[in-house]
């Protein structure tokens, strides 16, 4: 490419794009070296300016690697979180294959449709796991479920037409979420009237 050429191809550029080869000058030949010396003369663009892009491009990139990273690890926690789900539904079958009795006929499709049901809610909600209240809730809801999906349908087969674990993965969130909701607002209630007790020796 001939240095007119260059120069054209320069003067179209904008001062970011100069700015970013100059931080390539290495990979540039001298005629295109020296083409953008001129051009960045010409708009002005100093050593102070060039200093202060860099500066902006440091930091641009380093937020780009810092949110690329938390995407990956966004991701690999989705994954990780459907083999422990995967996990847990071929670890309760097989305890209840290896048990020494079993449910009744009647309500056993039924039970395995409400355990699907409630593995899967104690998944979506798993950064509550460490409270009590969402296992209380979440075993309130179990009941809940097998009884209403035992009540609406006898059969309670879990395929989509007879409807069963939809009407399980319903059941389950209301319950559970009432009920944890709920149970939250007691123990809060009763911890703070706790502190006031402790706090206040008047109460005593």
């Amino acid at each position: 490419m001939q240095i007119h050429n260059i120069v054209d191809e320069y003067r179209k550029k904008t001062e970011e794009d100069l700015l970013r080869l100059a931080q390539d000058r290495e990979l540039l030949t001298p005629e295109a070296n020296s083409a953008l010396t001129d051009e960045l003369a010409r708009r002005k663009s100093g050593a102070e300016r060039f200093k202060a892009f860099s500066k902006e491009e440091e930091r641009h990139w380093r937020k780009e690697a810092f949110r690329s990273k938390r995407k990956r690890t966004r991701v690999a926690g989705r994954w990780w979180s459907r083999i422990q789900l995967v996990a847990a539904y071929a670890f309760g079958f097989l305890i209840y294959h290896l048990l020494p009795f079993r449910i009744p006929r009647d309500w056993e499709e039924a039970a395995v449709v409400t355990f699907l049901c409630t593995v899967a809610i104690g998944f979506m909600f798993h950064e509550f796991w460490k409270g009590l209240s969402f296992w209380v809730s979440l075993a309130i809801a179990a009941v809940a479920q097998l009884s209403v999906i035992k009540a609406l349908n006898p059969g309670a087969h879990w395929h989509y037409k007879d409807a069963s674990f939809v009407t399980g993965l319903v059941v389950g969130f209301f319950v559970w979420g009432a009920m944890f909701l709920l149970l939250r607002h007691v123990w809060q209630d009763l911890d703070t009237h706790s502190d006031d007790r402790h706090g206040n020796p008047e109460s005593r």
